[in-house]
């Protein structure tokens, strides 16, 4: 009975100084069955890859090919590395196209922070698109206020923040323009002003405000002070909370009454009124913009910013 021997190698673990262009040279003749077709397919001369064959077997201290004159065969040997050879070689193609791919941004990873008010706005739809483009980036998405947000940036927990600016403090930090949003006032059902259509802000004077703190919201306080400011007067604030659903929620419970993102028009909230808030008969807006580290590595950020463009709004219409 004739016995069987069984070869299991695998080239990965092969500690020498074979390299992937010797593994091509083995391949291309191991297909071919001949050193003149298979320098023909390599492009070069026959005598020299007769010797890189050579050398291979000595590395290994195996015969791959058995030769004479007239023909070329694979011996078990031969085979077993021809097999491992491949997938050596689709292994090390699909490093390199993979490399390729995460420094041109196309897979990796992306960690995505937003004000709340772009959860109801223009955000979702940017982001499906980005991942219709981009369906090997893991990408993750967290809501928190702007302060909090560039805190992550700076601290290296985040990659790209869609911001309210301006900010209290941007260095380090670098900000692209992205869109202008209307501001709306959130009034009780059974405030004097929840049967108007529109407002202007300079009929606000005697009211009483629940705001963000400065330090959490800088960007959309700072554009609402301003305006006020504008119009002659500085506004009474009542509370200060760091949550634009909590902000809506004591407008309803009487408390006062609240500038918003329009977003938030949408969410319904029994006992508020929304209303367009204008200054000179003009909605009054706040600027978004997306910050990131003015250092940084991720070039998922740049394809990023190359989709929001499509997004992007000088003023609001």
């Amino acid at each position: 009975m004739t016995n069987t021997v069984f070869y299991q190698i695998d080239i990965r673990n092969i500690s020498m100084t074979i390299d992937l262009r010797q593994i091509r040279q083995f391949v291309a003749v191991a297909e071919e069955l001949s050193f003149r077709n298979a320098a023909i397919r390599l492009n070069m001369s026959q005598p020299p890859l007769s010797t890189a064959i050579r050398l291979l077997e000595q590395e290994l201290g195996e015969t791959l090919l058995d030769r004479n004159s007239r023909s070329v065969r694979l011996t078990q040997v031969g085979e077993v590395f021809l097999r491992e050879a491949r997938r050596t070689l689709a292994q090390a193609e699909h490093a390199i196209n993979l490399a390729r791919r995460t420094g041109d941004g196309i897979v990796g990873s992306l960690r995505i922070t937003f004000v709340a008010s772009a959860a109801l706005g223009i955000l979702p739809q940017l982001v499906r698109r980005f991942r219709n483009q981009h369906p090997e980036a893991a990408i993750s998405l967290d809501s928190d206020t702007t302060g909090s947000q560039i805190a992550a940036l700076r601290h290296g927990r985040s990659d790209i923040a869609l911001v309210v600016v301006p900010l209290q403090d941007r260095s380090g930090i670098e900000l692209i323009p992205f869109r202008q949003e209307r501001m709306m006032l959130a009034v009780p059902h059974d405030h004097w002003l929840a049967k108007h259509e529109t407002v202007e802000i300079g009929r606000l004077t005697e009211e009483t405000f629940v705001t963000f703190p400065f330090s959490e919201g800088p960007g959309f306080e700072s554009q609402f002070l301003s305006a006020c400011q504008r119009a002659g007067f500085s506004p009474t604030i009542r509370q200060e909370v760091s949550q634009m659903l909590t902000k809506i929620m004591l407008v309803a419970t009487g408390v006062g009454i609240a500038l918003v993102p329009a977003a938030f028009s949408s969410v319904p909230m029994p006992d508020v009124v929304f209303l367009p808030i204008l200054e000179h008969g003009k909605p009054l807006v706040y600027d978004m913009a997306f910050a990131m580290p003015e250092r940084h590595d991720n070039p998922l950020v740049k394809r990023f910013l190359e989709t929001a463009a499509a997004f992007a709004l000088p003023k609001a219409e």
